[in-house]
């Protein structure tokens, strides 16, 4: 599968978000990202995590659990795995793709109560087969973003943003959130690097 096949499962995802009820055009945007990034990193692809959310697997058993809410479910478990894998390599007061703040993360769940379920949410991710063999994959995912220098360290600091003023801007959290999945872009096969920006205070 090439780059150019990630970009187009990139945008289908956002176009199902928004057809699932996710109106924010921001969150919309940032869900796509970390749906995207989170099945690349899933088991049987690249094995950043240990998790088979996103695929037709995970689907059968969430649908099973709570199948009323299948769909949103699936959206947040993905997330929280996301979350939970970075906050294990980053500082603990720094922003990264699964985690763009208070504000942001609050606004995120709201478009997330209005998520409809809906049968066969996200086979364009499901079907998502790829092993990354070089780095730089994602730099035609994102526009408007700048380049990161690749990187051997298993994070990688993209820069600092305001505590008083930034983490409110949502234009500098669609930047970050751009700049993070660049970065993940020096991630392959196996080998895991997590950005992130520090927090300044």
């Amino acid at each position: 599968m090439s780059t150019g096949s990630l970009k187009e499962t990139l945008t289908a995802v956002q176009d199902e978000l928004g057809s699932l009820g996710v109106e924010d055009a921001l969150a919309r945007e940032v869900l796509s990202y970390r749906l995207l990034i989170e099945r690349l990193g899933e088991d049987g692809n690249n094995d950043w995590w240990d998790s088979i959310v996103l695929t037709e697997t995970g689907r059968d058993r969430l649908e099973e659990v709570t199948p009323k809410t299948a769909t949103r479910s699936r959206i947040e478990l993905a997330q929280r795995i996301g979350r939970k894998v970075e906050q294990e390599h980053v500082p603990e007061d720094s922003l990264s793709l699964f985690y763009l703040g208070p504000t942001a993360e609050s606004q995120i769940d709201a478009e997330l109560e209005s998520v409809v379920d809906e049968e066969g949410s996200f086979q364009v991710l499901e079907s998502l087969s790829k092993t990354i063999k070089e780095p730089g994959w994602s730099e035609r995912l994102v526009s408007d973003a700048e380049p990161v220098s690749s990187a051997t360290d298993s994070t990688i600091l993209l820069g600092e943003v305001n505590d008083e003023t930034d983490l409110k801007s949502r234009n500098t959290l669609r930047d970050v959130a751009r700049r993070c999945v660049l970065a993940y872009g020096q991630s392959t096969a196996a080998t895991l690097r997590v950005p992130y920006y520090a927090i300044d205070r």
